[in-house]
């Protein structure tokens, strides 16, 4: 298995265990958010993964735009469930905030770990040709 989907899996089973600690705080959708950022953090490490092949400025482009599309879900994600439930839109925000944070906190440590990784070995191996 791969290192980021093992780490995404163990991040994962340790905020299901918060959550359950705490789940008088969090909306009852709360299992469905946890999923849902699962899901879009495997599908977004893929796409990249893939898109790096190609080339590492097509790798940019897709990290920065696919971070702009997900953010205008995300809102749009909230707006619509505090329009249409408002006795549980505020915890709904919150929760899934806090997940959107958990996680894109983990994206990007793995990221910027895994390129600087990439980066520092790409370099080694120029210096050594010259």
């Amino acid at each position: 298995m791969n290192r980021f989907v093992k780490h995404l899996c163990i991040l994962t089973v340790c905020v299901i265990v918060a959550s359950v600690l705490t789940r008088k705080m969090l909306t009852i959708w709360w299992p469905a958010i946890v999923c849902f950022f699962f899901i879009i953090s495997l599908l977004m490490f893929y796409l990249g993964e893939k898109a790096k092949k190609k080339d590492m400025r097509k790798f940019t482009n897709f990290y920065m735009g696919s971070t702009v599309v997900k953010m205008v879900l995300y809102l749009s994600i909230i707006f619509a469930y505090a329009m249409v439930f408002k006795e549980d839109g505020k915890r709904f925000a919150i929760t899934f905030m806090a997940y959107y944070l958990i996680y894109s906190i983990f994206e990007t440590y793995k990221l910027v770990k895994k390129n600087k990784n990439t980066y520092g070995r790409e370099r080694n191996n120029r210096l050594r040709e010259d």
